[in-house]
């Protein structure tokens, strides 16, 4: 499977005029290879050249591990006590007539492009970025089944996680339940610091809980969270009421709750990102709530939490059979309450799967 990967790496390369890319630990260098690598300060490389095999930098303590990966690779190893410069000047050395080198514009370091430009001064390093994340945009099988393990523990955590939903518990204590469910449920990891936010502080699409604010009659209470299986994440959110939902509370809700059906009704192949954000923002204007919008309507959900493609205006690249996204339309009336409700989304041949299941309909916990 991963030799599959890295020929389409391969080919990718001939057709964008690049003579090598250089992968650094993350969720490309795993997708590449099975290996799930720590980025330190120890820089960590594998160059894939499109007519060598490939050659992978390591750290003396990595090489065992890597070894276990059964990839057909030169290894040049380097210690702690001599540094890593002389692996980077033999490994180029290796790459006969490498002129321009494909690099992972939103990952590498500085440090580690300086050894690459040390190695071979006349080197045209790209951001090459869209190359790789371009041959992990259609899922297959493998991908999908992991995706909806994630999303079923994710599910089956913020379903005993309301349950533990009180007055006068805090964001803390909530949080700290729902972590502690997501690991006895199965995850490996979590897909990111798990929000939870009540009230007003809802209302910050990215905020962080807090110790010192306690649920009270008439709170929004927002969850977004996800669960990592295998290193691939799940990304769910659901917005509740604790005790009771004014009239605004429910009208805000029931416009949020409008847009996300509509962009799971609307997804399906050949559908621009643009028209698929377009129409869920529209919505969302049109519900009269069009200052309380802060962002787009999603992004595409595997080994990363956020990769490609964006679901945003102006993006004019079509949905494919194979893709997964969020649809995660939000408003957020500051100082009062957020809502968001987040749904994983396959994309199928003639119209769309969601993997996430929970309910939607506003609920009062």
């Amino acid at each position: 499977m991963f030799i599959d990967k890295l020929e389409k790496l391969q080919h990718q390369l001939i057709e964008n005029n690049l003579d090598a890319f250089v992968i650094i630990p993350g969720s490309n260098f795993r997708y590449l290879t099975g290996g799930d690598f720590h980025l330190m300060e120890r820089p960590t490389a594998l160059i894939i050249s499109k007519d060598q095999k490939p050659l992978a930098i390591l750290p003396v303590l990595e090489v065992d591990s890597f070894r276990k990966l059964n990839i057909d690779a030169e290894i040049f190893q380097w210690q702690d006590s001599d540094g890593y410069q002389d692996a980077f000047n033999k490994a180029f050395e290796k790459i006969k007539n490498c002129k321009s080198l494909g690099v992972e514009g939103q990952r590498m370091r500085v440090f580690e492009y300086e050894a690459i430009k040390n190695a071979n001064k006349d080197l045209n390093i790209r951001n090459a970025q869209r190359i790789i994340s371009n041959i992990r945009l259609r899922k297959n099988s493998n991908d999908v089944e992991n995706l909806q393990k994630a999303i079923k523990i994710a599910e089956t955590t913020l379903a005993n996680t309301i349950n533990y939903v009180e007055i006068g518990k805090s964001e803390i204590e909530i949080k700290n339940f729902l972590l502690q469910q997501l690991y006895e449920n199965g995850a490996e990891g979590i897909a990111f610091d798990p929000i939870v936010l009540a009230g007003a502080n809802s209302a910050l699409p990215h905020g962080h809980s807090s110790n010192d604010y306690f649920l009270k009659d008439g709170d929004c209470l927002l969850f977004d969270f996800g669960a990592v299986v295998n290193g691939y994440n799940s990304d769910i959110t659901r917005t509740f009421f604790v005790g009771s939902a004014s009239d605004e509370q429910r009208n805000l809700y029931n416009a949020v709750l409008k847009a996300n059906k509509l962009g799971l009704n609307i997804s399906k192949p050949n559908l621009t990102m643009h028209n698929l954000d377009d129409s869920v923002l529209n919505s969302l204007e049109d519900s009269g709530y069009k200052n309380y919008i802060v962002h787009k309507t999603g992004h595409g959900l595997g080994l990363d939490v956020h990769e490609d493609p964006y679901i945003m205006r102006k993006n004019n690249e079509f949905l494919e059979e194979g893709m997964v996204i969020t649809i995660e339309p939000g408003l957020y009336k500051q100082g009062d309450l957020g809502v968001r409700i987040e749904d994983d989304v396959l994309i199928t041949n003639d119209g769309c799967k969601s993997l996430t299941t929970f309910p939607k309909e506003l609920r009062i916990i």
